[in-house]
C-alpha cells in the first residue's frame, strides 16, 4: 500500500513539523535576494540558427511505415528544415532490458529505418526520447511497470500520498519522483539503449539529429502546485536534497531568515499547509525556489546522462507547458541554465484566435524575450485534439494568423504539433497518409515569411515601455493556486499578505500589457529578478506592486531611476520587505502626489488598479493610460487604429444571440489592432495584426519615419507608401500582414 498521511514512511523517524518553531527574539532578514542565491550552471552555449528550429511533429510509430516517406516529403515541401519526433520508452520496450529499434516485433518501431529516411530527405530531426512524453499515450510514454511500480519511488504530495500520474488514457499509476535514485537508474538504462541508436545519427556524424528534448513539459505531469510535489523522502528526508539546497543557499543555519532558530539545516521541515504565511514568508517562498531548482537539476541530470551515453554534438532543449502565472515554478532562466540556453514554450489556442488567447501568448513571448537568449515555440498548435470535425476544425486562417502573431511578438521559430493525423488528433496539416490540406499551405506561407527576411535572426521587436515581472509577486500567487497549469484561470485569493490577495497584482501585471496595446503602445516585459541588466534598455518601466518587496529589488529600481529611467508604480506601494520589516521604498516614505524626481529620472504613482478582463477594459482607463504615457515618453514608435468596428460578435470572437437593448451593428469600441516594428541587422519590418472580427482600414502612424515604402512579405505582395508619417492599410479580420519598411517614397 502507498504511504498515507496517517502512516508516513519518514526517514528521520520523527513526526513532521507543519512549521518551524517560533522565536520572537530573532530578527528576520534576507542575506541575499531570493532570485540570485545560487550560481548559474551550464552557461549558454552556441545555439542553433533560429531558422533551423522550424519543424513539425511526425510520429513514426503511429504511422504505417509505407507512409513515412509521403509525410516527410510533405514536411520538406512545406519549407520546413526539419521535423520533431517523440521516441517513446513505452512503445520500444518489449520487456525490461529488451528493446525493439529495428522493427523486429513491429515494423512501425523501426527507428533505424526512420532515421535513415529522414537523413535521405535532408531534414533535421529534434530527437525527443522523454522519459516522459505525454502525447495522449497510455502512461505518458513510461512503461506501465514504471508508473505502477514501488510507491516509494513516486512523487509524494504534502499528505505523503503518491501523486497521480498521467490520467488522460489508462488512468492508472503514479508520477515518478524526478531525482529518485531508482527512477534515474531506470532512465539511465533507457537512454543507454536508445542513445546507442541515436548517437549514430547526430548532425556531428552527418546525420539528422540536431537537437535533443530533455523530458517533456517538466511539471510533475501538471501537478506542480505548492503542495502537490515533491515530499518524497529522497527530497525532504533528513540530509537529502531540500536540506542540501538550504545549506548551499545559506551556508550556515544562523543565516536562515525563518521564524525560528535551528541547530542544523536538517531540523527544517518544508511547509505542508498555508498557516502563518505572512509571519514566515521566506520559508514558504524558499519552498517554491527549491522546487524551481529541483526541476532544473533534473534537466541537468538528464543532459549529463545523454552525454555519458555518447550523445554529443547536439543542442539540448526543454519545452515548458502553459502555467499561470508563467514561469512559476517552471522558471525560464533556471531551465535555460540546465539545457545550455535553449528553452521553448508550448502554445495551443482554439480557433479562432481570441483576443484573450492572443494577449496571453504575446505576454509569455515578451517575457521570454526578456529572459531567454532565443524565444521559440517547441510545440505550436497544428490540428486538433479530437478527430470529430464537427466543431473541431482548424482553418488555414487561424494557423497563419496565430503563427504570424507569435512571430510579431518575438517568436523566432515554431515547431507545429502535430503535422499529421493520429490517435486522438485530427485536422492536421496532412493526413496520416500524407495528403496535403489547407494548413500545409499555411505552414509553407509562414515559413516563407521567415526565410524571406534575410536578417531574421537579428530582428527584434521595438518597445515603447516595459512591464516589470517580479518573481516574488508571482510566487505569492502560486502559494494558493491548486493547479498552476490551468492557464485559463488565475488564482486570486489566499494567502493574503499585508492586506493583498494572492494573484491580484498578477492580474494587474497581465492587464497592463492589454491596456498599453489598446492605447497604441508596445509593452515589452523586463524580468527584474533574472535579467535586471535589461532595465537599461527601457526608458519607462511600469511595476504593478504589492505591499512588499526585497531590499535588493528596491535598490535596483532606485539606481535605474537615478540614471534617467521613469518608473510608474500602481496597485500598491511597498512598505515592508519580505520578512515584514519596514521599508522606505525609493526613499519617498509614501506614494508621491505627482511625478517625483529622483536623480535624473522620475517616479509616478498611479493610484488604484487599471486591469480588467480581456476585451472588457474601461475605455476611460485606456484613455488615461494613453494620456499618461504620451506625457511621459511621447507618441509610440508606431501605432495602428481604425474607426469603431461594427459587429454583432463579442471581442472574444464567438457569436452571441442578440440581447435586450442591442442595436444591430453594435460597434466594438476597443482598439484591437496592433502594429509592431522589428529592427535588426540594418533592416526594419512592420507586423500589422487585426484582432477584430471584421476587416478594417487601419491607420498606421509612425513617430519618426515621415516617408518610406512598405513592401509586403508574402501575402499579395502589395507596395504602399508612408506619407507624412502615415499610411492606410486594409487588413482582413483575424489576420496579419508583414512588410519590409524601406527607405524612400514620395514626399
Amino acid at each position: 500500500m502507498p504511504p498515507t498521511a496517517s502512516s508516513p514512511t519518514w526517514p528521520t523517524g520523527q513526526p513532521r513539523a507543519s512549521s518551524p518553531p517560533r522565536s520572537r527574539s530573532k530578527t528576520h532578514r534576507w542575506h541575499a535576494p531570493i532570485a540570485t542565491r545560487w550560481p548559474k550552471e551550464c552557461p549558454v552555449g552556441k545555439l542553433p540558427r533560429a531558422l533551423d528550429l522550424f519543424a513539425a511533429e511526425v510520429q513514426y510509430w503511429r504511422l504505417d511505415p509505407q507512409y513515412w516517406r509521403p509525410v516527410l516529403e510533405a514536411a520538406a515541401e512545406a519549407g520546413l528544415p526539419g521535423v520533431s519526433s517523440y521516441v517513446p520508452w513505452e512503445v520500444h520496450e518489449i520487456e525490461k532490458g529488451s528493446f525493439d529499434f529495428d522493427g523486429s516485433t513491429d515494423p512501425r518501431l523501426n527507428l533505424v529505418g526512420y532515421l535513415e529516411l529522414v537523413k535521405e530527405l535532408g531534414l533535421r530531426l529534434a530527437y525527443r526520447p522523454g522519459p516522459f512524453v505525454c502525447n495522449e499515450m497510455a502512461w505518458g510514454g513510461h512503461p506501465r511497470r514504471i508508473v505502477m511500480g514501488d510507491p516509494g519511488m513516486m512523487v509524494w504530495q504534502a499528505d505523503d500520498t503518491p501523486a497521480p500520474g498521467y490520467m488522460l488514457q489508462a488512468k492508472e499509476g503514479w508520477q515518478p519522483s524526478y531525482l529518485h535514485p531508482a527512477y534515474l537508474d531506470e532512465v539511465r538504462a533507457w537512454f543507454a539503449a536508445v542513445d546507442a541508436v541515436a548517437r549514430e545519427f547526430t548532425i556531428a556524424r552527418g546525420g539528422p539529429i540536431a537537437t535533443c528534448n530533455l523530458d517533456n513539459e517538466v511539471s510533475y505531469i501538471v501537478r506542480d502546485s505548492f503542495f502537490g510535489a515533491d515530499y518524497n523522502p529522497c527530497v525532504v528526508g533528513r540530509g537529502k536534497l531540500y536540506h542540501q539546497w538550504l545549506a548551499r543557499t545559506y551556508g550556515s543555519p544562523d543565516r536562515l531568515p525563518y521564524a525560528g532558530r535551528f541547530a542544523s539545516f536538517e531540523d527544517v521541515a518544508p511547509p505542508r499547509r498555508l498557516e502563518n504565511v505572512q509571519a514566515n514568508l521566506p520559508w514558504f517562498f524558499d519552498w517554491v525556489a527549491f522546487k524551481e531548482w529541483l526541476m532544473a537539476e533534473y534537466l541537468r541530470t538528464l543532459r549529463a546522462m545523454h552525454e555519458e551515453c555518447g550523445l554529443r554534438g547536439v543542442s539540448f532543449y526543454t519545452n515548458i507547458n502553459p502555467h499561470r502565472p508563467e514561469g512559476v515554478p517552471t522558471r525560464f532562466a533556471s531551465f535555460a541554465g540546465a539545457t545550455g540556453g535553449l528553452v521553448g514554450y508550448d502554445f495551443y489556442r482554439n480557433p479562432w484566435l481570441s483576443y484573450s488567447g492572443y494577449s496571453s501568448m504575446a505576454r509569455v513571448l515578451r517575457l521570454m524575450n526578456a529572459t531567454l537568449p532565443l524565444s521559440w515555440s517547441a510545440e505550436f498548435m497544428g490540428g486538433w485534439w479530437f478527430v470529430n470535425l464537427q466543431g473541431n476544425r482548424v482553418p488555414r486562417n487561424h494557423t497563419e494568423f496565430m503563427s504570424l502573431a507569435a512571430m510579431a511578438n518575438g517568436c523566432k521559430a515554431i515547431s507545429w504539433f502535430m503535422f499529421h493525423d493520429r490517435h486522438c488528433w485530427g485536422d492536421a496539416p496532412v493526413s496520416q497518409m500524407g495528403h496535403r490540406r489547407e494548413n500545409h499551405e499555411a505552414i509553407r506561407n509562414v515559413v516563407a515569411v521567415a526565410r524571406r527576411l534575410k536578417q531574421w535572426g537579428q530582428l527584434k521587436p521595438v518597445s515603447d515601455l516595459a512591464i516589470a515581472y517580479y518573481r516574488p509577486y508571482m510566487w505569492h500567487c502560486h502559494l494558493g493556486d491548486p493547479m498552476p497549469c490551468a492557464d485559463n484561470d488565475l488564482h486570486v485569493g489566499d494567502p493574503v499578505l499585508w492586506g493583498e490577495k494572492a494573484g491580484a497584482a498578477v492580474a494587474e501585471y497581465e492587464g497592463l500589457f492589454r491596456l498599453a496595446g489598446q492605447a497604441g503602445y508596445h509593452a515589452a516585459a523586463v524580468d527584474i529578478s533574472d535579467a535586471p541588466d535589461k532595465l537599461k534598455d527601457h526608458r519607462l518601466v511600469w511595476l504593478a506592486a504589492e505591499p512588499f518587496i526585497e531590499e535588493a529589488a528596491a535598490a535596483l529600481l532606485a539606481a535605474w531611476v537615478r540614471k534617467g529611467g521613469t518608473l510608474v508604480v500602481s496597485h500598491a506601494w511597498p512598505t515592508v520587505n519580505l520578512a515584514g520589516q519596514p521599508l522606505d521604498f525609493l526613499g519617498l516614505g509614501r506614494p508621491p502626489d505627482g511625478p517625483r524626481r529622483l536623480g535624473k529620472g522620475r517616479i509616478v504613482w498611479w493610484d488604484g488598479s487599471v486591469a480588467a478582463e480581456p476585451g472588457k477594459e474601461l475605455l476611460e482607463t485606456v484613455a488615461e493610460v494613453k494620456a499618461l504615457l504620451d506625457g511621459l515618453i511621447g507618441a509610440p514608435v508606431v501605432a495602428a487604429s481604425s474607426p469603431p468596428v461594427t459587429t454583432m460578435h463579442t471581442s472574444e470572437g464567438r457569436c452571441r444571440a442578440p440581447a435586450a437593448g442591442d442595436v444591430a451593428g453594435e460597434p466594438e469600441r476597443h482598439n484591437l489592432l496592433e502594429a509592431v516594428l522589428h529592427e535588426g541587422g540594418g533592416a526594419r519590418v512592420l507586423y500589422l495584426l487585426n484582432l477584430h472580427n471584421r476587416a478594417v482600414a487601419a491607420q498606421v502612424v509612425f513617430r519618426s519615419i515621415p516617408r518610406a515604402r512598405l513592401q509586403e512579405v508574402g501575402g499579395v505582395g502589395a507596395k504602399l507608401w508612408v506619407r507624412g508619417g502615415c499610411v492606410t492599410v486594409d487588413i482582413d479580420r483575424k489576420s496579419a500582414r508583414v512588410f519590409h519598411l524601406l527607405k524612400g517614397g514620395p514626399r
